[in-house]
C-alpha cells in the first residue's frame, strides 16, 4: 500500500502531501481547481503523484455511498426551510444532538417562523432557551430573525447569511449548503479529523495554514452537485465512524488507503496548538434576601454583556 505520509523521494529531496498543499494554496489560479493543477504538475514530477487525484474522486465517491446507509435520521433533514435548518445549526452550537432535537422541536412549534420569532420577547426567548447554556447564542437568535425579518426573506448566498447575528464561517457554508445546495463546505471539527487522518496531515487545525489547508481541501473534495449530500455525510461520518477516541476502523470504508491508519497515527490527529491561557480572576458576590409581609424576596440583576458568564 503506498502511503501519502511517507512521501515520495524524487529529484533528491522528501516531498510529503502537505507540503504539496502547502505550494498549490499559495501559488495556484484561483480560477484553476486544485486536482487539475495537481495532476498535470504530477506528470512532470512523479507518476505516483497522480494516486492523489484518484483517491481524491474515491474519497468523495465512497462518503456519499456510506451516507446513504449511515445517515442519522434528524427532523431538520426532513425540509429545506432555511430558517429550520438555520435554528438547528444554532442549537447544536456547544450542544449535544440528542439534547438539541427537543430544543428545536420546542422553537419551531412556539415560532415556526422568522417572522414569530422575531415578535417575541428577548425574556421569552431567553427562558426557552433555559438549559442550553450559552446563552448569547439565544440573543444573536433573536437579533438575526429581526435582521431577516428586516431583510424581508431569508438570505440565500454564503455572504449574506454571514451577516446574520451569531453565524459564523461554519455555520453561513451549512446552511448555505443545505438549504441552497451553495457548493460551500464546511469544515468543523469532524472534517478536521476525518481529512487529517486520511491524508495524514499534521498541519495544527487552529493555526491560519491548517485552517486553509483543510478549507481548501473539502472544497476540492465537495461535488457541486450534491453540496449538501456531502457536507452531512462529513458531519455523520466524522460522528459517527471516525470517531475522536475510539473510531470504527475495522468497519470503515476508506481503512485501505486511511494514512492515520497504516501508519499508527489515529490518536495522533488531527494536530491542535495548545494556546489555552490562564488568567485567574477574583468575585464578590451579595447574596440579598429580606423578608416583607411575610413574603421572603431575594434580589436579582442580570449579568451584563461581555463578561465570563453573561447572560447577554
Amino acid at each position: 500500500m503506498w502511503s501519502f505520509h511517507t512521501g515520495l523521494q524524487s529529484y533528491g529531496y522528501f516531498i510529503t502531501w502537505q507540503n504539496i498543499f502547502r505550494l498549490f494554496l499559495t501559488f495556484r489560479p484561483i480560477s484553476i481547481p486544485f486536482s487539475t493543477l495537481l495532476y498535470n504538475f504530477s506528470l512532470t514530477l512523479h507518476p505516483q503523484l497522480i494516486n492523489f487525484c484518484t483517491m481524491t474522486a474515491e474519497f468523495t465517491t465512497t462518503i456519499l455511498q456510506w451516507f446513504t446507509t449511515n445517515r442519522r435520521e434528524l427532523p431538520w433533514r426532513e425540509t429545506r426551510d432555511p430558517y429550520a435548518i438555520w435554528l438547528s445549526e444554532i442549537i447544536l452550537q456547544q450542544t449535544r444532538i440528542q439534547q438539541g432535537i427537543a430544543y428545536w422541536e420546542r422553537f419551531m412549534h412556539r415560532w415556526p417562523t422568522a417572522t414569530d420569532l422575531a415578535a417575541a420577547t428577548e425574556d421569552e426567548v431567553l427562558r426557552e432557551w433555559q438549559g442550553l447554556g450559552y446563552y448569547s447564542r439565544a440573543r444573536n437568535l433573536h437579533k438575526a430573525a429581526q435582521q431577516i425579518v428586516e431583510l424581508g426573506h431569508f438570505p440565500s448566498t454564503i455572504d449574506s447569511i454571514r451577516q446574520l447575528k451569531g453565524v459564523g464561517d461554519y455555520t453561513a457554508a451549512a446552511i448555505a449548503s443545505i438549504a441552497f445546495d451553495l457548493p460551500t463546505a464546511v469544515v468543523d471539527g469532524n472534517v478536521y479529523r476525518v481529512l487529517s487522518r486520511y491524508y495524514g496531515i499534521d498541519i495544527p487545525i487552529n493555526t491560519t495554514e491548517g485552517k486553509k489547508t483543510f478549507t481548501a481541501l473539502a472544497q476540492e473534495l465537495l461535488p457541486p452537485t450534491q453540496a449538501s449530500a456531502f457536507n452531512q455525510a462529513m458531519m455523520d461520518f466524522g460522528a459517527i465512524q471516525c470517531t475522536p477516541q475510539s473510531p470504527l476502523c475495522d468497519a470503515c470504508p476508506l481503512i485501505e488507503t486511511c494514512d492515520a491508519y497504516h501508519t499508527k497515527r489515529i490518536h495522533q490527529l488531527p494536530v491542535k496548538l495548545h494556546k489555552l491561557r490562564i488568567r485567574e480572576r477574583h468575585f464578590s458576590y451579595y447574596f440579598i434576601r429580606c423578608n416583607e409581609h411575610n413574603t421572603t424576596l431575594t434580589a436579582i440583576r442580570r449579568r451584563p454583556s461581555g463578561d465570563i458568564w453573561a447572560i447577554e
